[in-house]
């Protein structure tokens, strides 16, 4: 069956966001190894869509992408709207899942929304830093492990469990509401996305340049 080629990826993004979505909500039923499975959910999900699609499954790696020009602003858009769309999926059969009706939880109290946002825009920030590490030195094949350890880890010193998504937080949003908490964590998922590309910028392409030189 032949298929349009962004169709194909954009498929393949919104199959891999739902059923990361999907761990995400499903394993709060049965959170003895929540964070866990959310983690290696993510990292066989970007091993199976990573030759189709890349294995973005974020929008703001998309975001990272296109900034760097690896992906055009079409490719862009189509993303976001397949991982947006895949998040809402996965919301819903997470619950379907875990046979439980959604509806909102309200967070706990006392939170530092400082805190918050400042914890998802550097557990973001790596995320995008280790993606582009292990691209130009051509050990992306270790960027599902890498990324599923990542995820593991900075949800352990996390105020939100290191979403570090906006396509996660979106689905969050459409469980709790627009609110202006959930707001300002994709802001802050976006701006780690924009910090990682300076670093990168500044930091590793020059690394680079005085390689090609020697």
């Amino acid at each position: 069956m032949k298929i349009n080629n962004l169709v194909r990826k954009s498929i393949s993004e919104l199959f891999g966001v739902m059923v990361f979505v999907t761990s995400i909500v499903a394993a709060n039923f049965n959170p003895t190894f929540h964070n866990l499975a959310l983690a290696a959910t993510l990292g066989v999900m970007i091993l199976l869509t990573a030759g189709i699609s890349g294995g973005h499954l974020n929008p703001a790696v998309s975001l990272f992408f296109y900034a760097r020009k690896g992906i055009d602003l079409p490719t862009l858009v189509s993303y976001w709207v397949a991982q947006l769309s895949g998040a809402a999926l996965g919301l819903y059969l997470g619950f379907a899942l875990s046979g439980t009706p959604v509806s909102a939880i309200t967070p706990p109290g006392g939170i530092s929304a400082s805190g918050v946002f400042i914890g998802e825009m550097f557990a973001t920030t790596v995320l995008v830093i280790i993606i582009n590490r292990l691209i130009s030195t051509k050990s992306s094949h270790l960027i599902p492990l890498a990324v599923g350890f990542w995820v593991l880890a900075a949800s352990t010193f996390t105020l939100t469990g290191a979403q570090a998504n906006p396509a996660v937080t979106f689905a969050l949003m459409l469980r709790d509401g627009f609110t202006q908490g959930n707001l300002s964590i994709i802001l802050a998922e976006f701006a780690g996305a924009l910090l990682a590309l300076l670093y990168i910028v500044i930091l590793d392409d020059k690394v680079k340049k005085a390689k090609k030189k020697k």
